[in-house]
C-alpha cells in the first residue's frame, strides 16, 4: 500500500493569505504608531520585566509583539510571518492558527521577560514567527506521508536551517531566547494538535495498492 494523498493534499483555504495580509497590516500600523510615538504608543505598547511583573501590566507581553525597532526589523519578521502563517492558516484554520500564534507569542515573551534585566525592553514578533516555524515543520513531518520519514526529515531540516539559522554574527540586541522558546512551543503545540485530531488527520489519507503488488497477486491467482 502506498499513500497518495494526505491532509496536506487538500485544497488550501482561499482566504488564508488575505487573513494574514490583514494581520500583517496590523503589525505595520502598530510599528508605525510606535515609531511616531502616536499618543505615546511606544511607551504604552513595549514591554520590560519591571512593567509586566512589578506593575502587573500583563497585556504588554502581547502589545509589544506589534512594536519593532526599525523597518529592517519589521520586514525580517513580516516575510516569514506571511509565508508560514499562510501555510498554517490554509490547512489548519484561518482564525484558529493566528490566534494561537499570538497567544503563544505573548507566553514566550512572559517567559523571556522573567529572566531579563528589569528595564530592558523586549519588542517584536519574532516569537510568533518562530512559533509558526516550529508548528509548520512539525506538522509537515507528521503528515506528509507520501514521502518517507527520511525524505521528510531532510526537507524539514533543510528548510528550517535556511529560514531560521542566523545569517549574521551574534547580535546582543537580538533575543535569541525568544526565537528558541517560540520554536519549541510551536513544536509542542503541533504535537498536541496532532494527537487531538489524529483520527481526522489520518482519515484524509488516500492509499492505493502499487502495481507491483497487483501483478504478484494476479500471477499467484493464475498458478
Amino acid at each position: 500500500m502506498k499513500i497518495r494523498e494526505t491532509w496536506l493534499s487538500r485544497k488550501p483555504h482561499p482566504l488564508a493569505a488575505l487573513v494574514m495580509a490583514f494581520i500583517m497590516m496590523a503589525l505595520v500600523l502598530g510599528s508605525i504608531a510606535s515609531w511616531e510615538n502616536i499618543a505615546g504608543a511606544r511607551d504604552l505598547m513595549s514591554a520590560t520585566k519591571d512593567q509586566v511583573f512589578s506593575h502587573h501590566e500583563w497585556w504588554r507581553a502581547w502589545s509589544t509583539l506589534f512594536v519593532h525597532e526599525d523597518g529592517k526589523h519589521l520586514l525580517s519578521n513580516l516575510f516569514l510571518f506571511f509565508i508560514l502563517g499562510s501555510f498554517l492558516s490554509a490547512y489548519f484554520g484561518i482564525f484558529f492558527v493566528p490566534f494561537m500564534a499570538f497567544l503563544f507569542g505573548g507566553i514566550t515573551n512572559l517567559y523571556v521577560l522573567s529572566g531579563m534585566p528589569a528595564q530592558i525592553q523586549l519588542i517584536g514578533a519574532s516569537g510568533v514567527v518562530f512559533w509558526m516555524g516550529g508548528a509548520w515543520l512539525t506538522l509537515y513531518l507528521l503528515l506528509d506521508r507520501t514521502r518517507s520519514l527520511l525524505q521528510r526529515s531532510l526537507r524539514a531540516g533543510g528548510v528550517g536551517l535556511v529560514l531560521f539559522f542566523p545569517a549574521e554574527a551574534f547580535d546582543p540586541n537580538i533575543s535569541y531566547k525568544s526565537h528558541w522558546i517560540g520554536f519549541i512551543l510551536g513544536i509542542l503545540w503541533s504535537l498536541l494538535y496532532f494527537a487531538f485530531r489524529y483520527k481526522q488527520l489520518r482519515r484524509a489519507e488516500v492509499t492505493e495498492i502499487e502495481e507491483v503488488e497487483l501483478c504478484c497477486i494476479h500471477s499467484a491467482s493464475k498458478s
